[in-house]
């Protein structure tokens, strides 16, 4: 007797559950649903520049049951793109394209219109042009900038391309207080309809030092043996120094700076004309003297 109760009441709450599912399901509710929109047939050669969109709202009407079934993973609306054309394109978003069949109503779509501007679909070969930025310190200068390759090929919409005459890259941020050479990986500045190959290119850039010209005044130190006196026609000189413009611009730079003439034995005894050595930091030269030589008079000590 229990187990007749029990499938008796197994029986009325599958009779409850159908009961409820077939009057649900044959409500009739009206709501928005979103479907993505897929492109058919692309034309060859072109591409859609303007007015493409993603998704098309759709107002339904039908069973409750039936439109929350609905998947929307798997239904789209099919836009056919074969027919268009280069420039504006007007098209009419149609529920048929939904293919959602006749159980369920669509009462409107939005948007009920879409402009398609279409371009044809080009390449371009193009130079690039390495970018940098910073405020470069007044004591260096840009030596050289290159880039491998030196050119790229674009591919894009025409319209776009036939304005780009050039490409430059990424900004490069730079040490401009002390800039070295710069070589990285880096990355092209394009419009978001144009792609580049290679979308990265090798760049280089070379700083050099600014040199300057300067005359120095320097002591000259002359050393001779010690049975020789000696007396100079002057005690310093005058160098036209060429060098890094950071060298002339430390703190006692002439310290670094030294003339000197160094007498030897046999030096004979009167006036001698006799050139002079410069000592001077690396990186930097001489370019004049004045005087080019000193006269030294020669004066033996009696033994």
């Amino acid at each position: 007797m229990k187990v007749q109760h029990w499938k008796i009441a197994a029986l009325a709450v599958m009779m409850a559950v159908l009961t409820w599912y077939l009057v649900t399901g044959r409500d009739l509710v009206e709501t928005w649903v979103e479907f993505p929109l897929e492109i058919i047939n692309p034309p060859q050669g072109m591409i859609i520049q303007d007015g493409m969109i993603s998704k098309v709202s759709v107002r339904l009407r039908g069973p409750k049951g039936l439109i929350r079934s609905l998947d929307t993973k798997k239904v789209a609306y099919s836009l056919d793109t074969g027919h268009l054309v280069v420039g504006n394109n007007p098209v009419t978003i149609v529920p048929e394209n939904l293919g959602l069949g006749s159980a369920l109503e669509v009462v409107e779509i939005s948007p009920s219109h879409i402009n398609l501007v279409m371009d044809m679909f080009v390449k371009k070969r193009v130079r690039v042009v390495p970018s940098w930025e910073g405020d470069l310190h007044r004591d260096y200068t840009l030596k050289k900038k290159y880039s491998e390759p030196d050119e790229v090929t674009l591919r894009g919409p025409a319209s776009v391309l036939k304005k780009i005459e050039q490409v430059r890259t990424q900004r490069i941020m730079l040490d401009t207080d002390s800039p070295g050479n710069w070589r990285g990986e880096v990355p092209l500045q394009l419009p978001d309809t144009v792609e580049s190959n290679p979308g990265l290119v090798s760049v280089g850039l070379d700083f050099a030092v600014r040199s300057g010209k300067m005359w120095v005044k320097v002591p000259l130190y002359i050393l001779g043996p010690d049975d020789v006196d000696f007396a100079a026609s002057q005690n310093y000189v005058r160098l036209l120094v060429e060098g890094p413009k950071p060298f002339f611009r430390k703190k006692g730079f002439r310290d670094e700076i030294t003339a000197s003439i160094d007498l030897n034995a046999t030096i004979p005894v009167g006036d001698n004309v006799v050139p002079y050595e410069v000592t001077l930091p690396r990186g930097c030269s001489v370019t004049k003297r004045k005087p080019e030589a000193i006269t030294v008079t020669i004066a033996r000590q009696e033994p």
